[in-house]
């Protein structure tokens, strides 16, 4: 399969997954689109043009014309100018790699990260959350990462793919949508005792077993094991990035007792503590491998030779 085939498939598997739904992603492309003939000057200039069929702005081919045969793709969490010297130093060495499949985001997907975002205000919807509120309170949160972002060098990784001709793509937004739905069907679906047996579950999933097994389990990081759960939603595992720590006092009102997560930070704990909202952080990189993973099988069935080399985190669980 071609890279851009390849890439945009993976695109039309992260819209199934979207906890929003085909019909609103749809209507939001078409609506960009609309707007975007109607842009003149600079306006046009700057346009990304992807946005009129790809919903997810942290998510995109950062090297490669798209017509490169891809058989093989490096596949890590991280792939970065270190990663990519890897990728250079096993072709040189007979491997044969095609193209690097990147989970989190580089060069331009990682300049507009922030832009995924506003799907957190409909997953807060989900618990109960009214719209009003939760769309109060990303706006200020995304502009904070935009800020972040803004000073960093993005375009190093690109320039190293470039640099190496190795075709490079980034996947982050649609496979995080493939393991929030995992999550919320197999785990947060289902009832439990106590957090104990919560995190028994998270446990016996194959990514997660191999992480535990590692030093890098499942953990509550706010609760204990005996304490019961309560409602229970996936509310930290898409839409680009941590959300704001105001989420939590939300969710509380709302009615949600556990909530799961790939990684908390600090602050966000200090508001669970606040609201007695119970806290399971799940593995990261176990949690992004559980999301790749479900992606290489639905894209495994387009491309039947697809073969994987796993690096940076990624480890292949088939299903």
């Amino acid at each position: 399969m071609k890279l851009q085939k390849l890439f945009e498939a993976a695109i039309e598997i992260g819209i199934d997954a979207d906890p929003r739904g085909r019909k609103m992603i749809e209507k939001k492309l078409k609506k960009t689109a609309e707007q975007a003939k109607k842009l003149e000057g600079r306006e046009k200039e700057y346009f990304d043009q992807e946005r009129t069929w790809n919903p997810y702005s942290d998510s995109r081919i950062i090297n490669g014309s798209g017509d490169e045969e891809i058989h093989t793709v490096a596949v890590g969490v991280d792939i970065e100018t270190p990663e990519m010297l890897l990728i250079d130093r096993l072709r040189e060495n007979g491997m044969k790699i095609d193209a690097a499949f990147i989970h989190h985001p580089e060069g331009r997907a990682l300049a507009d990260l922030e832009k995924v975002m506003p799907m957190q205000v409909d997953i807060m919807m989900l618990t109960g959350v009214p719209v009003n509120h939760a769309e109060a309170l990303i706006r200020p949160r995304m502009d904070r990462i935009w800020r972040s972002i803004h000073a960093d060098n993005l375009f190093r990784t690109e320039r190293a793919a470039e640099l190496l001709k190795i075709p490079a793509f980034c996947c982050h937004t649609p496979t995080d949508n493939l393991v929030w739905g995992f999550m919320e069907k197999n785990i947060c679906k289902k009832e439990y005792d106590d957090l104990g047996e919560i995190l028994n579950a998270i446990s016996d999933i194959p990514e997660y077993k191999h992480y535990a097994k590692k030093g890098n389990p499942p953990i509550i990081v706010n609760g204990s094991r005996g304490g019961r759960p309560g409602k229970i939603f996936a509310t930290e595992f898409t839409g680009g990035t941590n959300g704001p720590e105001d989420f939590m006092e939300l969710q509380s009102r709302a009615g949600v007792g556990t909530i799961l997560s790939m990684h908390v930070p600090e602050k966000m704990v200090e508001e669970a503590k606040k609201h007695n909202v119970n806290m399971i952080q799940c593995s990261h990189m176990a949690s992004d491998s559980l999301g790749i993973n479900l992606m290489l099988d639905k894209l495994g069935k387009l491309e039947k030779k697809l073969n994987v080399v796993e690096i940076s985190g990624f480890i292949r669980v088939k299903r």
